[in-house]
């Protein structure tokens, strides 16, 4: 089946995930056009899965040289006293070349802005910004791109590109969540004490949204209780820790015909070789449409999915399962 993109799906940018700087190289060789690492202690994930500066400088030197972008997530939300600290670490990086920021505290966004006026802003998925009026807002304050999270349908998405300024990244790969990402707070009721790194910066253990981390609570076993009843109540079968690999694949056809900015992939935390598998598996997906064919009607790639989403779900659980034992030992 041939299917017909216009000129802005070759636009269409895949971004892919540094989790280290390994994982920065291998995923511009698997085929990433950018790539998003986490400055320490101010991204959404673990700090082994973060990058000091001076692995931010290495890799904003790397991408340049293979004419690729680098960008860095500052997406937690600082306090007053710590907005200073965040903006001068942006503007080290700025003096490197770094071709981007993911963001998604207001005030944050603000201070960037009005300090940094040339750096493009993406507004991070944890914003769960999903309606035409905060899609709205958001441009106002300066934000290039908006992240949206997976449940968005194509008629919602075709909503906001057709009645927005700003530009549209999607989650291909991601975690679903049983509220929009961004807006969870459950694991941190089970860790609850606040550290300083060594920079000064507060982390509160199991809010990502604050410097910790998710535990991925919801993903234990839980009992519903009620009047006069307790009722066992599981996500999903014995055993399994409602893990599910959410990768998009017969919509990327139509997101690159609505000439959508960028498809993200997100998996910091992941092995290298699965990473590097994922990317060449949107690379070749991309690719395949760009050439005017359709990849959702070859049983290869269905074939190459199958295989991706075991061997994801592999990774997750096992980690998951290590995230809920270090949350019972608090």
């Amino acid at each position: 089946m041939v299917i017909t993109l216009n000129k802005s799906s070759q636009r269409t940018e895949l971004l892919g995930p540094g989790g280290s700087l390994e994982m920065v190289k291998a995923a511009f060789c698997a085929g990433a056009d950018s790539v998003y690492v986490g400055a320490k202690g101010w991204s959404r994930r673990r700090d082994k899965f973060e990058l000091s500066d001076d692995d931010i400088k290495k890799a904003i030197d790397f991408a340049h040289q293979n004419n690729k972008k680098l960008l860095v997530a500052f997406n937690t939300l600082p306090s007053s006293l710590e907005l200073s600290k965040g903006i001068l670490k942006i503007d080290r990086f700025i003096g490197w070349g770094v071709d981007g920021l993911i963001v998604a505290d207001v005030g944050f966004i603000n201070e960037i802005r009005l300090r940094l006026p040339q750096i493009p802003i993406l507004l991070s998925v944890g914003a769960s910004a999903i309606n035409i009026d905060e899609f709205k807002f958001y441009s106002e304050a300066g934000v290039d791109i908006i992240t949206v999270p997976c449940e968005l349908s194509l008629e919602e998405l075709r909503h906001l590109k057709a009645h927005s300024s700003c530009g549209i990244e999607i989650l291909v790969h991601a975690n679903r969540d049983f509220t929009y990402l961004g807006r969870c707070i459950m694991s941190s009721y089970f860790k609850q004490y606040c550290i300083k790194d060594d920079a000064g910066k507060n982390q509160f253990m199991g809010s990502p949204n604050r410097g910790g981390l998710c535990y991925r609570v919801c993903k234990s076993k839980w009992i519903v209780s009620g009047p006069q009843r307790v009722i066992p109540f599981r996500r999903s079968r014995r055993g399994d820790l409602g893990n599910h690999a959410f990768f998009l694949f017969e919509d990327i056809p139509h997101y690159l015909k609505m000439g959508v900015d960028s498809l993200k992939i997100q998996g910091r935390e992941y092995s290298i070789p699965l990473i590097k598998e994922i990317i060449s598996f949107y690379r070749e997906v991309m690719d395949t449409c760009f050439s005017g064919q359709d990849p959702t009607k070859n049983s290869i790639f269905e074939k190459r999915l199958r295989k991706l989403t075991h061997w994801r779900d592999k990774e997750r659980n096992k980690a998951t399962a290590t995230l809920l034992n270090e949350c019972r030992e608090a």
